[in-house]
């Protein structure tokens, strides 16, 4: 009897606690004080750092204030902000020489954690992409099928032509340029380093080349009329194995006529027309590997095709102004027995020859305050965040 006496009292000895309102009014006393402090330093002096413990703070101990989806806000934009800066920060050091792998990664891990407050923010996608693909063209880069997906979410992020909601055209465009340009060359080389379908490959080229960037993004862009030129230079073997494979008096007969005017039409209206687009746009001193490998076996080629030395500079002119015209004639000579043997197959490649990896390196990227490409734009979105929640009106003391 005497222990249930005592477990009455227990209880009720609790509850009076609970209920006790002396105590209810000091908790909630302390509350009130707790968002009068919150407040002020929020919204009254505006201390970023201070406010940002408090709301943390306000959320763990205070869950059903009223303040309660501001002070979350609070939370939320302060994170989003420093996920920015730390964005901004790793793209600017990787555009600071040296580039390496390391840097590269701990950009797409900055650029990983900042998407997740805003996962379709186009230019920091962007940003990454176009990072991911100068390194893996630089060789400084291994994981190509890591460029691969954010060359294809890039591309789906800056498909549309007009300026998505916060934009304006002179900052989009430019950024629209390079991104397209950049994604399509660098699916395109993926797709021939990994022995993929050729014809595909030709296709993401194709749509490189037809981006006219100012400053030459994707039409003036040397490595993509290289790229073709390896593709059909992969093609040129086959042929040279079917004439190669012939008894000598074949050869002068009419198949091996016949397999000779399809190695000619390769070398006419693809190879050389190609190696010349190249020697036209490799005009930089990052592009000389590529015009020293194209201008070696543009040489043989028009030899062989034209016995003309002397025309070579005129047709190559032909491409200078606009490479994305239909291949020129070439002044073919008049065949004899001395040129019914095709010459070898090009010996170069997209595998032993260095592609440019874009113009020369700025602070933040193209885009940014200081361009990779040297277009000096500023950055499009100067605030990352949007201040989605209204100043909530101060509780009155005493209440």
């Amino acid at each position: 009897m005497k222990k249930l006496s005592l477990l009455i009292a227990l209880t009720l000895l609790s509850g009076g606690i609970v209920l006790s309102p002396s105590t209810a009014k000091a908790q909630d006393d302390k509350q009130a004080e707790f968002e009068r402090v919150w407040y002020d330093t929020c919204y009254t002096k505006k201390d970023g750092e201070k406010c940002y413990q408090l709301s943390k703070e306000l959320k763990e101990k205070y869950p059903d204030s009223t303040y309660i989806k501001n002070a979350v806000a609070k939370i939320t934009a302060y994170d989003q902000n420093k996920a920015w800066e730390k964005f901004q920060a790793a793209l600017k050091a990787y555009y600071t020489p040296p580039q390496d792998a390391p840097k590269l990664e701990n950009l797409f891990s900055a650029g990983d954690e900042y998407l997740k407050f805003e996962p379709s923010h186009q230019y920091v996608i962007g940003q990454m992409a176009v990072a991911g693909v100068k390194g893996a063209l630089s060789q400084t880069y291994k994981n190509l099928d890591k460029v691969k997906g954010h060359a294809e979410k890039a591309l789906k992020a800056f498909e549309p032509a007009a300026p998505p909601e916060g934009w304006k055209p002179e900052e989009w465009n430019p950024l629209r340029d390079i991104v397209l340009a950049q994604m399509y060359q660098y699916l395109g080389w993926h797709t021939i380093e990994t022995k993929g379908n050729q014809e595909q490959a030709l296709n993401y080229l194709t749509k490189a080349i037809q981006v006219k960037g100012k400053d030459g993004d994707g039409w003036k862009d040397p490595n993509n009329y290289w790229l073709r030129s390896t593709i059909y230079s992969n093609q040129y073997p086959e042929l040279r194995k079917q004439y190669d494979a012939m008894p000598d008096d074949q050869k002068t007969g009419d198949a091996g006529k016949e397999i000779l005017k399809r190695v000619n039409d390769l070398l006419d209206t693809k190879l050389i027309p190609e190696y010349a687009r190249v020697l036209a746009t490799a005009t930089k001193p990052e592009a000389k590997s590529l015009y020293d490998a194209a201008k070696s076996q543009f040489d043989v080629y028009w030899d062989f095709r034209t016995g003309a030395q002397d025309k070579a500079a005129d047709y190559v002119k032909n491409y200078v102004n606009d490479p994305t015209i239909a291949a020129v004639p070439i002044p073919v000579k008049v065949e004899t027995a001395d040129n019914l043997n095709a010459p070898a197959a090009p010996t170069a490649s997209a595998a032993n020859v260095k592609l440019t990896s874009g113009g020369a390196p700025g602070a933040s990227g193209p885009g940014g305050k200081a361009s990779a490409n040297g277009n000096g734009k500023a950055a499009p979105k100067a605030a990352p965040t949007k201040n989605t929640k209204a100043k909530p009106k101060p509780k009155k003391r005493g209440r």
